[in-house]
């Protein structure tokens, strides 16, 4: 049965009949989750929680593998999915319900058992967290492919920018209360962080309910399922035929892997550089408020020059961060040589390393994202969109690799080797051209 439907649909460049309303609805469930996501944020706070219970380096380093591989390992199957299914909000509503139940599960047991066995409450935390990276996996494809057919070109980056910008707004309480649980006068270990992950799983809940809220505008799909062994066998030939899509999956492999070590920062500046572990709070703070700037910033970047130059941007920003982490003690504590109170400035300074980390994140997110959009059709959009978030699997390596570096060298060392690798993909993201809807930014759609 040919099911190359909405064929009279509304052209991508215009307004659908969905767009108000998943603007606002698509914005606020993912404000949910990243809210949910920042009262357990696997950069600030959940390396500490796992430091308490581990002194291994290592099983930090797991955090982002386990995010980045859940994330990624249901991308070629679902592509296969969903390529010839007219909707799939369906596969949307059930990922995240299915994929997130086991967080609850989790908080449930901690409630329950405490910290009688440290090695279960470790283990199973960290299977929780890859269940729910795997659930976001199964739906990223519904789920992007449902804002590509109903946020038209010129509104990305605003849509973008919004979403954003409120992820930032809503978690900037966060880091206020973070601080307060994490601090002398909180709760105390362990009871601080079962509040924590409690207060996740319901935002993360939250969001489960938005998921169903969504509209889907219905276009042009395959006529047949395409075979797994055949989107897996496009993968050589899109390489070989579109080098912007190759250097596309480089940063996606480089510029992520060097973002995703940022769990790091905060055992570098708590294990080395002697800042307060209740920083943890301001520096999502910092995260927060940066981001909540630079993705007004990116999203006004996009709609005016294209996804394009949000990734240059990204991938910049992304060397910043370890070049700064290395750079901020040596400059604080050169500046105290004349003028000690300097160095007491340290842990705020230190701050700024997560303000360009999360800007960069959020840069190359929308870049990637918009860059993709612009190379495939409505029919092509699954297959892009799977390979591109498969191919770029081994950025994932990079936080395990660091964990293991760290056990040999010294942290200014392995961040110097992060910040070379983000130069190489900022030469890299100089080459890239502009994907084909150019031509669609303009304009602001008022």
């Amino acid at each position: 049965m040919d099911q190359r439907q909405g064929n009279n649909a509304a052209p991508s460049n215009d307004f659908t009949e969905h767009t108000r309303w998943n603007f606002a609805a698509i914005v606020s469930e993912s404000a949910s989750f990243q809210t949910g996501r920042a009262w357990s944020d696997p950069s600030a706070v959940l390396p500490l929680f796992i430091a308490a219970l581990t002194p291994s380096t290592v099983v930090i380093g797991l955090i982002p593998v386990l995010q980045r591989l859940g994330f990624l390992l249901p991308q070629l199957p679902m592509a296969s999915v969903v390529g010839h299914r007219p909707r799939r909000a369906p596969y949307l509503r059930w990922g995240v319900l299915v994929g997130r139940f086991p967080f609850l599960l989790f908080v449930a047991y901690f409630w329950m058992r405490g910290l009688s066995s440290p090695g279960t409450v470790l283990w199973f935390l960290l299977l929780s967290y890859f269940s729910v990276a795997l659930g976001n996996g199964f739906v990223a494809i519904p789920w992007q492919d449902i804002i590509a057919k109903s946020i038209p070109p010129r509104l990305r980056g605003r849509f973008w920018g919004t979403l954003m910008f409120t992820h930032a707004i809503a978690a900037f309480g966060v880091g206020f209360v973070v601080r307060h649980l994490l601090g002398p006068h909180g709760p105390g270990f362990p009871r601080s962080y079962l509040i924590l992950f409690t207060l996740s799983a319901v935002f993360y809940t939250m969001s489960t309910i938005g998921c169903a809220l969504i509209r889907e505008p219905i276009r042009p799909v395959l006529k047949r399922r395409e075979p797994l062994r055949k989107v897996i066998a496009a993968a050589r030939p899109l390489l070989a035929r579109r080098p912007e899509f190759r250097s596309l999956v480089s940063i996606g492999v480089v510029a992520f892997g060097v973002v995703f070590t940022m769990p790091f920062y905060i055992v570098y500046a708590t294990g080395e550089l002697g800042i307060e572990p209740e920083m943890a709070g301001v520096y999502i703070w910092a995260a927060m408020l940066g981001g909540a700037f630079f993705s007004l910033l990116w999203g006004r970047l996009n709609d005016r020059r294209g996804p394009r130059a949000v990734l240059r941007a990204g991938c910049l920003f992304a060397m910043l961060a370890p070049l700064l982490a290395v750079s901020i003690p040596i400059a604080t504590r050169a500046a105290a040589r004349a003028l000690p109170p300097v160095e007491e400035a340290l842990p705020y300074l230190f701050g700024l390393v997560f303000v360009v980390g999360q800007s960069a994140m959020g840069a190359l997110f929308m870049g990637t994202i918009n860059y993709v959009f612009g190379l495939a059709t409505d029919e092509e959009r699954p297959r892009y969109i799977g390979l591109f978030n498969t191919l770029s699997a081994p950025g994932a390596a990079f936080p395990l690799a660091v964990g293991w570096l760290l056990n040999s060298l010294p942290f200014p060392a392995v961040l110097a080797m992060l910040a070379a690798c983000g130069a190489g993909v900022v030469v890299l993201s100089q080459r890239m051209p502009q994907p084909k809807t150019e031509r669609a930014f303009g304009p602001d759609l008022a």
